[in-house]
């Protein structure tokens, strides 16, 4: 075997701060990687009536996790990207809005439920964003290509799960199956009620097809669990990505992708599922995955100290597992004043150390999730 250690290197986007003459625009997808080409590509001006700068707010909320959107942003020019203010982009639905939880709300929201996650490490991320907005704090974060489990999220009354999908280091007759995987997880979980109470997140970057929805759906009805809720967590855009002799997707492979992800879509909500499009959100931001070795994380694990120069710990995905990233400066702020996180299947951290989800792009998926979660409670 020959190993081969390449290192690649991008320019930020630049950021210019906003006058009162900017206008907003909007994008879906990169002219570098065009998934739709029936769709335009790159910063087009938003249409309707604009005020001061601002697109019109909408004034419902989304009835679903899947509602088509595009990302907006200042510019001064949208003719030219190097004019915008980045750091104020945003998703944005067409004609609705997810709405944010406030922390009692979403607690309120969350409080004697069990969730399970099932799939990998982008699914994990959004599993550690959920346990920090509801506990304030993230005391703890486990690197697990196994199974964790937390019975200590919202001052005890919320249980959290998890199982990686799929083992794909492994050797195929290794592997366990996805109904194995699942089967396992909920004998872990359990017990159970077979109701909203109880949610089943599923999805990752690219290996989820209509068959795995199949196979849940048969094994939810033979464990007497078929009105749980399932959030299904579509494919992701950053995986595969073009670069130079190193195994890519082409154009053709990207677009394949998104029209599986338009058949997970279609089949989820057939089942009657909640859907979260994360293709979608990433779809026009596919080059701005956070560091790490897979090139598919929009979000990273940073770990918070009680100085001014805090020490940040980033998860990596390996093809054989995951080890901490190098510690590098940056700001945040830590809470001690939450429980302390535990799980039983593994350890990873310390009780004394608080750590912090960050990314914006799986903060959008995120939140979304949140929103669809408590959608009784939003009065959807």
């Amino acid at each position: 075997m020959t190993i081969y250690t390449l290192h690649m290197y991008r320019e930020s986007r630049p950021s210019l701060p906003m006058f009162g003459e900017h206008v907003m625009c909007g994008f879906v997808q990169d002219c570098g990687l065009v998934v739709q080409p029936d769709q335009p590509c790159g910063l087009e001006p938003l249409p309707g009536p604009l005020s001061p700068g601002e697109p019109q707010a909408p004034t419902r909320p989304c009835t679903s996790g899947d509602v088509p959107g595009h990302w907006v942003v200042p510019c001064l020019s949208c003719a030219d990207n190097r004019t915008c203010d980045w750091r104020e982009v945003a998703w944005q639905p067409e004609g609705c809005y997810h709405p944010l939880l406030d922390h009692p709300q979403l607690q309120d929201c969350m409080m004697y439920r069990k969730v399970m996650f099932i799939g990998d490490s982008t699914n994990r991320g959004m599993m550690y964003f959920l346990m920090e907005r509801v506990n304030s704090s993230l005391e703890d974060w486990g690197k697990a290509h196994d199974s964790l489990i937390y019975r200590n999220v919202n001052q005890g009354h919320t249980h959290v799960s998890y199982s990686y999908y799929p083992q794909f280091w492994l050797e195929q007759s290794h592997r366990p199956t996805f109904q194995r995987a699942l089967e396992q997880l909920i004998l872990r979980s359990r017990p159970l009620e077979n109701s909203r109470q109880t949610v089943l997140v599923v999805g990752g970057v690219q290996w989820l097809n209509t068959n795995h929805l199949r196979i849940m759906r048969e094994v939810l009805e033979r464990e007497g669990l078929q009105d749980i809720m399932v959030v299904v967590k579509s494919l992701g855009m950053g995986f595969h990505l073009p670069v130079d002799g190193i195994r890519s997707l082409s154009l053709r492979g990207v677009q394949e992708l998104y029209r599986e992800n338009s058949n997970i879509i279609t089949a989820a909500k057939h089942y009657g599922y909640e859907v979260i499009d994360t293709f979608s959100v990433t779809m026009g931001r596919y080059k701005e995955f956070l560091q790490g070795r897979c090139a598919c994380h929009f979000h990273e694990v940073e770990k918070l100290s009680f100085s001014k120069a805090p020490l940040h710990r980033k998860m990596k995905l390996l093809r054989h597992g995951e080890e901490p990233g190098t510690g590098t400066s940056g700001t945040g702020t830590g809470y001690s004043d939450q429980p302390t996180l535990q799980h039983q299947d593994q350890w990873a951290g310390s009780n004394s150390s608080t750590y912090h989800v960050r990314g914006a792009v799986n903060q959008v998926y995120s939140q979304i999730l949140l929103s669809r979660l408590c959608v009784r409670d939003t009065g959807n």
